[in-house]
């Protein structure tokens, strides 16, 4: 039996009815829960015991005996590079003493489940406190609410911990330090802004045009990677040399991994060289590729150039020449590879390359010391401080010299040989336990009387 249209419609009236009639009534009964929410008693037990244990805790924390350190930790919530690397076996390095006390201060500070993890395990032991705020659904306030009230108050938060000291690890704090009081030491890693300002990302150029001669102004004791950045710093009197101390760096990631056993990446041949890092216009590979491709003309069968390393920014100029060295076999990109392929790469290479025309220390070359690998670098004055007799160097920009001394070293083992055995020598000055406790110590300097101008 056919039912007439108007029927039907009659019909989907009193069902999309239906359906309105049950959807106002589960509003008005979450609205009920929420009208009575702040009226539960056990909700309201709920709330004090937060708010007091939240009190105590920040009472306990600025009680403190030890040299309590704030600590930004934000980086370890990007794939670790350079600066995390650094933060994060600092503090490995760290986590063992008794004498300081760490307060990490992250992205997780008001925790909450959809936040995303950190990319590592954040290190643990007697001086580390990771300071996080747990916030659940049991308390008189929405859930909503609190996260949004809390993550508001962060400063204030981080502020009432009283902590004695402010390590900003990443050249400057971040806003949410803004009311954190006692005295700074601040990590300069370079000076790019002011050397080579056309070659960094404008965002971050910016940023540290910005805020880093405020942040070196304010802070009691700034740290450097290298004696290079520390002289450069007192030269451009962005700081006095009585409040700039230089700390050498330990090994890269990549010592961290053997590589033994580790396969090569797929595409990459035996016989390879190497450069390891973000490819961006610091690295001044243009330069590199000219000299290999003249390299190419006069010897076919050269080893392939191995790039490790994702693409950075202002690379635009760059990707034709990847493309073209990828077609006809010359070059192999591999991008971001994790740590026990990249220490195999080292393990293998022929020869690691480091045209760079700035850097702040340069953890590729104290990786391939430590890894066995011979160095090529470009002459400038922190390669020189950190690789010393253990490379061979070549004048910035010399397309002619790179091409007369990558073959030079292509085709003499022995020298090779010998720029092994120096660099493997020379490596054992490259230790996070003495960068520890150099970082300690400098700690101690600034917390204490402050240094004369």
């Amino acid at each position: 039996m056919r039912v007439a249209p108007s029927a039907l419609r009659a019909r989907l009236k009193r069902l999309l009815a239906a359906l309105g009639l049950l959807v106002w009534y589960w509003r008005a009964r979450a609205f009920a829960r929420r009208a009575r929410r702040p009226f539960e008693p056990r909700r309201w037990i709920a709330t004090v015991r937060f708010v007091r244990t939240l009190r105590m805790r920040q009472a306990a924390r600025r009680a403190e005996p030890r040299l309590s350190v704030a600590v930004d930790i934000s980086p370890f919530w990007e794939p670790l590079t350079g600066i995390g690397w650094y933060l994060y076996r600092l503090l490995e390095h760290l986590a063992g003493r008794d004498d300081v006390r760490l307060r990490l201060y992250g992205p997780n500070l008001v925790d909450t489940p959809d936040l995303e993890a950190p990319v590592v395990p954040l290190p643990c032991g007697p001086a580390i406190e990771v300071v996080h705020y747990a916030v659940d659904d049991s308390l008189a306030i929405s859930y909503v609410r609190l996260v949004a009230w809390l993550r508001r108050l962060t400063p204030r938060l981080i502020a009432a911990d009283g902590n004695r000291l402010l390590f900003a690890p990443n050249y400057f704090l971040p806003p949410w330090f803004v009311r954190a009081r006692g005295p700074l030491v601040a990590t300069v890693h370079d000076l790019s802004f002011l050397r080579v300002p056309e070659t960094m990302h404008e965002a971050t150029r910016r940023d540290l045009e910005c805020h880093l001669r405020a942040t070196v102004a304010r802070a009691a004791l700034v740290l450097t990677d290298a004696e290079t950045v520390r002289r450069e710093l007192v030269d451009t009197r962005l700081a006095p040399a009585a409040r700039v101390r230089a700390v050498w760096l330990g090994p890269g990631a990549a010592t961290a991994a053997s590589g033994a056993g580790v396969r090569l990446p797929n595409g990459v041949p035996e016989r390879f060289v190497l450069h390891v890092g973000t490819l961006e216009p610091r690295k001044d590979l243009p330069t590199l590729f000219a000299a290999y491709q003249r390299l190419l003309r006069g010897w076919p069968g050269a080893p392939t150039l191995v790039l490790c390393g994702r693409l950075g920014w202002k690379t635009e100029t760059l990707r034709a020449t990847l493309e073209a060295g990828t077609a006809a076999g010359w070059l192999v990109h591999l991008g971001y590879l994790a740590d026990a392929r990249v220490a195999a790469l080292y393990r293998h290479a022929r020869l690691v390359v480091m045209p760079s025309i700035y850097e702040g220390f340069g953890l590729p070359a104290v990786e391939a010391m430590c890894l066995g690998a011979p160095l090529l670098v470009s002459d400038i004055p922190v390669l020189r401080e950190v690789a010393g007799d253990a490379a061979a160097y070549v004048p910035v920009g010399d397309v002619a010299a790179w091409r007369t001394q990558l073959e030079r070293l292509l085709r003499d083992e022995q020298a090779c040989a010998e720029l092994r055995a120096r660099g493997r020598r020379r490596s054992v000055r490259f230790d996070w336990q003495r960068t520890a406790e150099e970082t300690v110590a400098a700690w101690g300097q600034a917390f204490g009387p402050e240094p004369a101008p």
